[in-house]
């Protein structure tokens, strides 16, 4: 088993891991005041209550999009099972070639729904889309080369904007809308964050495909991503938890020892 530690920018999704199946996962909100001493009790507390024992952890795997925050979980690593972690970056194996100006630049969640989607769709253009602060489109194609892919605005951005910017729209709970025309504010506001961002997404799909010339195969992730199923016409695979998937596809191309 190993602890696959996703740090975004908002939740820092921890993935305990099986032989690629995710066995048990817990989300903890990004706090870069936090030391080392307390990310670990959080997990050893976790652990604790679902009964996994330390010696079934044989790694520790991180994908951070928080640089801060890297230093810090390769000390928890080290404090939980007195070893290095493994810290995934674009100079990693990653089981396909980075094809963008600024591969270094690339976040290295895309890098990790790249390989999880790849998994899912093991041929062809494949695009994940990921719904997480921001809303990223991640495309790798059928010759196994991430090309990047648009970023566009989170739903859960697009939704808080709406309620700090202004003075009588209220904080809602994200779902699929009943009508694209509402019948009170709630409603209202529920069709224009989630179908309005359900038609960006079918909209950028449509043009990527006009400019590679061929179809792409869809996943949506993110742990919002749910909201769209039955929405977005193009997504066809929803997986919440394909990033620490695409961790462990990384992981697998490693030479780790042991």
């Amino acid at each position: 088993m190993i602890i696959a530690t996703d740090i975004g920018n908002t939740n820092i999704v921890v993935g305990f891991m099986e032989e690629g199946d995710v066995k048990k996962v817990f989300r903890i909100a990004t706090d870069r005041g936090r030391t080392s001493d307390e990310y670990k009790l959080l997990i050893d507390v976790f652990m604790r209550e679902e009964g996994i024992e330390k010696s079934a952890i044989k790694d520790f795997v991180i994908s951070s999009v928080v640089p801060p925050l890297v230093p810090i979980f390769k000390t928890v690593s080290k404090k939980l099972l007195g070893k290095d972690a493994f810290v995934i970056t674009p100079d990693s194996k990653l089981g396909f070639r980075l094809c963008v100006d600024e591969p270094k630049l690339v976040g290295t969640d895309r890098l990790c729904d790249v390989a999880g989607g790849r998994a899912i769709f093991p041929k062809g253009n494949v695009c994940v889309v990921d719904f997480g602060t921001a809303t990223a489109f991640n495309i790798i194609t059928k010759d196994n080369c991430f090309i990047g892919g648009p970023i566009g605005v989170g739903i859960i951005s697009a939704a808080n904007a709406l309620f700090v910017k202004t003075a009588k729209l209220p904080r809602i709970m994200l779902s699929r809308p009943e009508s694209a025309i509402g019948k009170d504010t709630v409603s209202e506001m529920q069709s224009g964050i989630v179908l309005g961002l359900s038609g960006m997404v079918d909209r950028l799909i449509e043009e990527i495909e006009k400019e590679l010339g061929e179809s792409v195969r869809v996943v949506a992730t993110g742990g919002i991503s749910h909201v769209m199923k039955g929405v977005s016409k193009r997504i066809e695979v929803f997986d919440r938890a394909l990033t620490l998937k695409g961790m462990y596809e990384i992981y697998k191309l490693q030479d780790r020892g042991d």
